[in-house]
Formats: C-alpha cells, structure tokens, sequence
C-alpha cells in the first residue's frame, strides 16, 4: 500500500483545488482497506475517505489527519451473467464502458460522472434520466465503528436523489454489484458514446470544475436553468467563476482557493433566493478545514 506524508491533494481534485494532507494512503484492494481503518482506529487518527475528486471541495488549509484515497481499488468481475461487481475506486466512465463491451446495457448513464463506484453510490449519482439506484443490487460496506464488513442491499441504503443512508464518516463502501440488461453491444456502444458527446457539448470541460455545483430543487425545476434566469454567469470570486457555458458550474480560472469558491457558491445562492426564492443546496462533499461560510452554504444538506 502506497503511503505519503504532507501530500497537497489539489492534484487529486477536479477542481485542482486542497491543501495538504498529514498522511495520505492509497489501498489496493479491500483487505487493505479495512486492515488501514482498523490501524488508524487503534491508533487514534482521524481519517476520511477520498474518491475520484470530482465530486469534493477540498480545503486549500490542509485536512486534518490521515485521507484514504481509493483509485487503486479497481477490480471489475462478472460473477454471475448479467451482474458486474466493481470494487469502490472504479471511475464510472471505465466501468460504462466495460459493461457496453460486454453487451451489458443499464450504466450507459455513467459514461460522463468522472466519480468512482463509491462515491456513485453514496450519492446515487446520475445523468440523462437514470441513476445507480436503477442498477444496484448490493454493495460490501465497512462499518467503521464494529470492523465488520457488511452486505447492504439497496433496501438498507434508501436511495433517494443524490443521497443515500451510507454516511462515509462511519461506513465505507469497499465495493458493489449491479443487475445489468443483454442488449446488442453496437447499440449500447452507440448509446454510451451518443452521452459522451452529450458531456462534451454541455459542460465547461477545458477548465477544473466539480460537475454540477447545486442539486436541482424539484425533479422539474432545472439549478442550472434558475442560475442562468438569474445572472449568476457573471459571477466571480478571486480566481473562480461561475462557467459561461453552464451555469450550474464553477471553474478555477487558475490558482483558486476554496476561500474564493465558499463566496461564490453563496453569492449564487443568493442571486437566486432573491430572484426566485428558492434555497439551492450543493451537490458537492466537502474535506478540510472550513470557516463556518462552508456550514451556512451547506446548512440543512449535511
């Protein structure tokens, strides 16, 4: 297993974005994974868990003790026809296009969420009308508090949009299956690529950005649409932005501290509180040390 002290983890973020961390880890596969979390236990240390990055504010004063990344983690097998199991640092687009290759159709969706399978499941990630909650089946969690690892089916998890009961401070997911449909390969191929493209055409993807910003506040009201209704694509804090091409999304224009996307994301929420009197709450996780701006843009979502 791969350790390193005072690693900056800006370079493990979409957003390129985060300060250090005191003690970086990158397990290969579930044992080590469950035998570091019972080491850090015994030993007293905070840690936190960390995925692909795409999905993460981290902040740019450090994070406080040990930060467990997962992307080496990312064994896929078939075991049994139409189900895949993917351990938990697999990113979503390989992972769609595994299945595609194998004539498996359900994770066409996934092909553009740059997350991993862990993180994809803890917030029921989701795009073009699907979600993981369509395609899951069960998922091997540590229970960090007992040391066991457990088989959760997706009636414990109780998928909701963007959400699930899966808290990464006390359980963490190892890895997960999915009930797949057969299909003809080429159509799923075709599907898979046609979102792909979708991705590139839509969003802001020559600069570092977390995806979407803000969940939407009804299944039929769009963050994006009310953002842009509002003028919120001419906000800027510092060295971020609010994307000319969606204005869902915040970009680093270069040298961004989270100190600067904190203010923007609550200026955002205000223009649109005043516009259209709605609350958007973020999407996003956050990692580090904060000010109390971070609880008051996150307030009630936590």
């Amino acid at each position: 297993m791969e350790e390193t002290r005072n690693s900056p983890l800006w370079r493990y973020t979409t957003m390129k974005v985060g300060g250090e961390a005191c003690q970086l880890y990158h397990p290969k596969h579930s044992e080590e994974l469950v035998s570091l979390i019972e080491r850090l236990k015994r030993e007293g240390q905070p840690w936190n868990i960390l995925g692909g990055g795409s999905n993460m504010l981290i902040s740019s004063d450090g994070v406080d003790g040990a930060v467990i990344r997962m992307t080496k983690m990312t064994s896929i097998t078939s075991p049994e026809p139409d189900v895949l199991e993917a351990d938990a640092g697999t990113r979503l687009p390989h992972l769609a296009k595994y299945a595609a290759s194998m004539g498996l159709s359900g994770l066409e969706f996934a092909v553009g969420i740059p997350g991993t399978v862990g993180g994809a499941v803890v917030m029921n990630a989701g795009a073009h009308g699907s979600c993981m909650a369509n395609i899951f089946e069960s998922a091997l969690v540590m229970n960090a508090e007992t040391g066991n690892v457990e088989t959760w089916t997706a009636e414990r998890l109780k998928f909701q949009y963007r959400h699930s009961e899966i808290d990464p401070a006390r359980q963490v997911v190892a890895s997960a299956r999915f009930r797949l449909r057969p299909d003809e390969a080429t159509k799923i191929q075709a599907k898979t690529q046609e979102n792909e493209e979708y991705r590139w055409r839509t969003q802001p993807l020559g600069w570092p950005n977390l995806g979407s910003t803000f969940k939407n506040p009804e299944p039929t009201r769009s963050a994006g649409l009310l953002l842009d209704q509002s003028g919120a694509k001419e906000l800027k804090e510092g060295h971020a932005a609010v994307s000319a091409v969606h204005a869902n999304f915040v970009i680093n224009l270069g040298g961004a501290h989270s100190d600067d996307i904190l203010r923007l994301l609550q200026r955002m929420q205000a223009t649109v509180q005043e516009k259209h009197n709605v609350r958007l709450h973020p999407e996003w996780k956050t990692l580090g040390r904060f000010s109390s701006l971070e609880r008051e843009i996150w307030n009630g979502t936590h």
